[in-house]
């Protein structure tokens, strides 16, 4: 039986009632213009309802298929229902931890987790893929100090370069930060090679003008602040976060800000729903052998 508070999931309840109403909308976001076979490209099929997950049979090659193959949703045991739970909590302002998911749609934490993870894959598989554009400021910065201490760093803050795109008004509009290879500890900072290497993975030299702000004590102080917020936010859900997993948790963070800000709350699930579809399956044994500190470039 699935707890919950009735705040949290009475938007969800709104769009999906039942394990088919998953299904339909995981089926009409992967073929949106109707089926197409993955093996041979022929566009006409049938479909076979026998089993919990329908297959789609093509109907030149005779390949099988389903709309979970080649997705994040690919081999999972658990309905349809429990998974667009997690991505509509996952869309919270501070999102939601393995803990308070696992009670939520009550599965074991360790399942809960890997659902949490897979779903940040496709965050950051999109996130190393978005080019800032226009109006783009890039801060050398840290992540990890106390907001309400700016001056005073941590041994166990973490050198990031930090991007943005800004409005008229010069507010932070998207939002990529990450992180520089092996760089926890007080003295830890970002070299202007790795601005450098951010510039070239993550703008659009062509349609931008660049603000680079490579002195800590000198730094576009908006788009520090959204790395402030990125700390408290992720603090205040997850507590203290490995170096392994935290590029994912800061694209998770980055991520969700920009839909928040750019969507609507309905168009927020349907675009997450499209990242996690788009994206690949990847399994626990990858996830759990992430590189603790990735290169910039690698990150893509």
């Amino acid at each position: 039986m699935m707890s919950h508070t009735g705040t949290e999931l009475q938007s969800f309840h709104n769009r999906y009632q039942s394990e088919q109403d998953c299904m339909e909308a995981l089926i009409a976001m992967k073929w949106p213009s109707g089926f197409i076979c993955p093996r041979c490209n022929h566009t006409g099929c049938s479909r076979l309802s026998s089993r919990r997950i329908p297959l789609f049979e093509c109907g030149r090659c005779k390949h099988q298929t389903s709309a979970l193959v080649g997705t994040i949703f690919e081999g999972t045991r658990l309905p349809l229902l429990k998974w667009f739970i997690a991505l509509d909590l996952f869309l919270l302002p501070d999102g939601i931890s393995a803990t308070r998911l696992c009670q939520v749609i009550d599965v074991t934490y360790k399942t809960a987790w890997l659902m949490l993870h897979k779903i940040r894959h496709a965050a950051l598989y999109f996130d190393a893929r978005e080019l800032l554009y226009g109006d783009v400021k890039v801060n050398s910065d840290q992540y990890g100090r106390n907001p309400s201490r700016c001056t005073v760093s941590h041994p166990h803050a973490s050198a990031v370069v930090a991007g943005c795109t800004v409005d008229e008004a010069g507010e932070p509009q998207q939002v990529i930060i990450r992180l520089v290879p092996q760089s926890r500890g007080t003295d830890k900072k970002a070299a202007r090679r790795d601005l450098t290497a951010f510039i070239d993975e993550h703008v659009d030299r062509l349609s931008s003008d660049v603000g680079l702000f490579p002195q800590a004590f000198r730094l576009y102080t908006p788009l520090r602040n959204v790395v402030r917020e990125a700390w408290k936010s992720l603090t205040s859900t997850y507590g203290a976060l490995e170096l392994k997993h935290l590029q994912a948790y800061l694209s998770e963070y980055t991520g969700r800000r920009w839909l928040r800000l750019s969507e609507t709350e309905e168009s927020m699930g349907q675009k997450l729903l499209k990242m996690c579809v788009t994206v690949p399956r990847i399994s626990y044994r990858q996830l759990i052998a992430r590189q603790c500190n990735p290169s910039l470039a690698a990150v893509a």
